[in-house]
């Protein structure tokens, strides 16, 4: 963001997260207030539990896989454009979804799973993307987790809105009007956010330097002038002398501009190789496959395991509210405190698989009301633990190894994929053994197994530094 006079604005970059928190509130929200949803497509439709809820897993898996995608978009276009663009996917798969006839569920796979899913994709990574550019040295842990509560603050607002919706006027006119309330709603959003400087030297703004690294900022703005707004705004002889390193740079590129070209292909492919070829990248993968298999059973097939525990519809949206509460206050927290934790991200995620484990041994043996208020509690709670860190866990251990596509990329396929044959799994149990028992036995297995993953990782950074210390 270029402010007047040639200055730069660091205060933009929380406009920039609270604009991402927006589309995430938007689109995420809704699409994670899918089992609601799923028990009046299945009245209606008369399907089975397996392919109702692949319209929901698909929908946010696409949000992940589609990730490669958006990366070549955002090459070509602005991160504006795409998020702006992914809203009006999303509406329109809405929107369309509302007009499909009841005898023809399957063409729900394209009006609400892959438009939706792909306009939430680019809604929402694109910003996401960008806030990472913006807080690249500094407090994106706290950026990030600001922005990712969008999507837990969604599904607490659309939770009682879309029961209240389906209620009063069924679900085809609840989707058109959300539909219509949410383009609107998100193209203002979508033009708050704005590219960061220019310049990578100005990663953190002044107050937020602490110690050495405050010095270090103070050194490198001596020269420039520095607005009461956190602007800063660089001299004459600063702006000539990178006007010159600018000439020399673009002259240089242009004299070697296929030698640049094979290099950076070199590059790609080197990086590819290794995220291929890594131990600890797979062993990330399959975590991520696993964990996000389990968690999104919250997504879909909840509102279905209450509805079979004769809890009527009122009830179904407390749970699921109390539900959000605890995860946004679980991603509160982290956001709080994530900066000053003394241990990797990847150990709350490592207690979310754990504890998860015992929560869904519970949940086979729940029958009331008031104990379902109990486990969503809890369950919201150990599920911050990995929504919160999603980027910032693969970044603190990625990062410098494969960048910021790279760590976009390691973390939404893996996690896409585990969504995507959540609901098959859980649905396929179901339909088979006629309650949702089995299937959370199955998700607890794939817990501890997505534990192992992430324990394989310290312990073998560990054994590795040991082996170059001898």
């Amino acid at each position: 963001m270029v402010c007047p006079s040639g200055s730069r604005c660091g205060w933009w970059r929380w406009v920039v997260t609270f604009a991402t928190f927006g589309l995430f509130v938007l689109t995420r929200g809704l699409q994670y207030s899918f089992s609601i949803l799923f028990v009046s497509l299945q009245e209606d439709f008369h399907s089975s539990s397996a392919l109702t809820g692949w319209l929901g897993s698909l929908s946010i898996a696409l949000t992940c896989l589609a990730s490669p995608l958006c990366s070549l978009l955002t090459n070509k276009l602005s991160s504006r454009t795409v998020a702006i663009l992914g809203v009006i996917a999303f509406c329109a798969g809405l929107l369309t979804t509302s007009f499909v006839p009841v005898p023809t569920l399957g063409y729900m796979f394209f009006t609400f799973s892959i438009l939706t899913g792909v306009g939430s994709n680019l809604a929402t990574n694109s910003s996401l993307a960008l806030l990472l550019d913006w807080f690249a040295k500094a407090n994106f842990s706290r950026a990030s987790a600001l922005a990712l509560m969008g999507s837990t603050a969604g599904m607490l607002a659309f939770s009682p809105l879309l029961t209240a919706l389906i209620t009063h006027y069924g679900w085809r006119n609840a989707l058109r009007i959300l539909s219509g309330g949410i383009l609107v709603i998100g193209i203002a959003d979508g033009l708050l956010l704005a590219d960061p400087p220019s310049t990578d030297d100005y990663a953190r703004a002044p107050d937020e330097s602490p110690g050495v690294e405050k010095h270090e900022l103070e050194s490198m703005v001596q020269g420039k002038q520095v607005h009461d707004d956190g602007c800063i705004e660089g001299t004459d002889d600063e702006a000539r002398e990178t006007d010159d390193k600018t000439t020399n740079n673009e002259e240089a590129h242009i004299s070697n501009q296929g030698s640049l070209e094979v290099g950076a292909e070199r590059h790609f492919r080197g990086r590819l190789i290794s995220a291929l070829t890594n131990p600890e990248a797979w062993a990330w993968y399959l975590a991520s496959v696993f964990s996000y298999s389990g968690w999104t059973f919250f997504n879909i097939n909840y509102a279905s395991l209450m509805h079979g525990l004769a809890l009527d519809s009122n009830q179904i949206a407390s749970v699921i509210v109390y539900f959000a509460l605890a995860e946004l206050g679980g991603k509160f927290l982290i956001a709080v405190i994530g900066d000053r934790l003394p241990f990797l991200y990847l150990y709350l995620l490592m207690a979310s698989c754990l504890l998860g484990t015992v929560v869904l041994g519970l949940m086979t043996i729940a029958k009331t009301f008031g104990v379902m208020v109990l486990l969503a509690v809890v369950s919201g709670v150990l599920r911050s633990g990995v929504f919160a860190t999603q980027f910032t866990a693969p970044a603190e251990l990625f990062h410098e190894q494969y960048g910021t596509n790279g760590v976009m990329v390691m973390t939404l396929v893996p996690s896409g994929i585990g969504v995507l044959i959540s609901a098959p799994l859980a649905g396929a149990i179901y339909d088979v053994t006629g309650d949702y028992v089995l299937s959370l036995l199955v998700i607890a297995a794939l817990f501890v197994c997505a534990l192992a993953a992430l324990i394989f990782i310290p312990v073998r950074r560990r054994i590795n530094q040991a082996v170059h210390v001898v």
